[in-house]
């Protein structure tokens, strides 16, 4: 956050899928800092992941879960250990596409690590629909915060869909759709909402 090296605050982190692509193409860091200028959201950390084989890692794979949870998460909590909010209602993940499916997929996998998911045009059709299955499967005992977004000319039946599923399971979700096409300019464009909606 802009204000990091003066606070003596704690920071949420948002793991942040594509993480170098979120920088250069959907100028998050920008995002954020607007955003918390304005007072729309209060100021948190994004760690930006790349993946090294996007197609395996982020097809909702176990192994790329495992590492996110039990190696990331606790690399970047040793090393701000003073300025980080710990609990799995300060960590959340977005990603977007392929991005988007995986971080669901981890938040599944450790709902004891983050409480907060969100995804932009996530590519729910993954092995017919896998992780929708799983999110079929959800305990409403868990509680989790969820933002969904998709673009109306990419189709948006799949998202509508798991919106449903998890509004009927009595989950916050926060869902939006733009006339708007599986790219990043899109995704650039409804990224504040998404910020807003994951901290809110």
């Amino acid at each position: 956050p802009y204000d990091y090296e003066q606070s003596t605050k704690r920071y949420p982190v948002l793991y942040l899928q594509d993480g170098s692509e979120y920088i250069s193409r959907a100028k998050a860091v920008n995002i954020l800092e607007n955003l918390a200028n304005a007072k729309k959201v209060e100021p948190f950390m994004i760690v930006f992941v790349d993946p090294k084989d996007r197609m395996k890692e982020y097809w909702a794979n176990d192994d790329f879960a495992d590492f996110m949870a039990l190696e990331v998460v606790p690399a970047v909590e040793k090393k701000y250990f003073s300025t980080i909010k710990t609990g799995r209602e300060n960590r959340a993940l977005l990603g977007a596409s392929l991005g988007g499916i995986t971080s669901f997929h981890i938040g599944l996998k450790y709902p004891e690590i983050f409480g907060r998911v969100g995804g932009q045009s996530s590519s729910f059709w993954v092995d017919k629909e896998r992780v929708v299955k799983e999110l079929e499967q959800l305990n409403g005992k868990t509680n989790f915060k969820f933002y969904i977004d998709d673009g109306t000319l990419e189709g948006v039946e799949d998202s509508r869909k798991v919106v449903k599923i998890l509004q009927d399971k009595g989950f916050d979700v926060t869902y939006t759709e733009a006339e708007a096409g599986h790219n990043w300019t899109a995704w650039r464009d409804r990224l504040g909402d998404a910020f807003i909606a994951i901290w809110k």
